[in-house]
């Protein structure tokens, strides 16, 4: 487990309602299971392609599945229930609180929260 959680990110990403696409990790075998699985949850995926149409490979042979839940109310409790799913390696949701968070302003410079 890692000892420190940093956060970097653009003024885009902090948001009072969470309602972007939540990317998914899978397994390529495991697609239409977990499709099926996010669709019970409440969310409509589709799989990361590149330009061309072919599916985004991670590092790791992976798939992305892009999923849209609408507003999540409870982002602890979906990731629970998104990494609880067989074929999901991760979740693009991060629940553990982070340690220092920089926020990146318009100017190149950055503010700590």
């Amino acid at each position: 487990m890692q000892k420190k959680v940093v956060v970097m990110a653009d003024k885009t990403k902090f948001v009072k309602n969470f309602t972007r696409t939540v990317p998914i990790e899978i397994h390529p075998l495991a697609r239409n299971s977990v499709i099926n699985s996010i669709k019970k949850l409440g969310g409509e995926s589709k799989i990361r392609s590149l330009d061309r149409g072919y599916p985004f490979f991670t590092e790791n042979g992976n798939i992305i599945l892009d999923c849209d839940f609408g507003t999540i109310k409870n982002p602890k409790t979906l990731t629970q229930k998104i990494k609880q799913t067989t074929g999901v390696l991760e979740s693009g949701i991060f629940i553990r609180k982070p340690d220092v968070i920089y926020k990146a302003k318009t100017n190149g410079k950055f503010e700590i929260i």
